[in-house]
């Protein structure tokens, strides 16, 4: 269910669609023909903030995805980067953006 590799995030950063917000950037790379789960990658380095911001980020963008997977399509690989202004909005507001951007990159 993550990307880990370094040629997975390269893959979704070349094929996939791009969505800008606020709070964080979003890339969405989907595999129509395959039938796996959904996968995610974030990527908070340290120009994000110290450690516990970046863990912080990481823990509620694998929350989001975690409550939220199915509408995500099968075949998936996405790209999350957490963005200063993440922790102005609330858990919630987050998760409405981030199914926004599942939508604008899907259509």
């Amino acid at each position: 269910m993550r990307l880990r590799k370094s040629w997975q995030f390269q893959f979704v950063k070349k094929n996939g669609k791009r969505y800008r917000d606020q709070a964080f950037w979003f890339q969405l790379a989907s595999n129509s023909a395959s039938n796996e789960l959904p996968k995610l990658g974030i990527i908070a380095s340290r120009r994000y903030g110290g450690a516990i911001m970046r863990n912080q980020a990481k823990r509620r963008f694998r929350e989001i995805f975690r409550k939220n997977i199915h509408f995500f399509p099968k075949g998936s690989q996405v790209v999350v980067l957490p963005r200063p202004a993440l922790f102005s909005f609330s858990f919630e507001e987050t998760e409405k953006r981030i199914l926004k951007a599942i939508q604008k990159t899907i259509f």
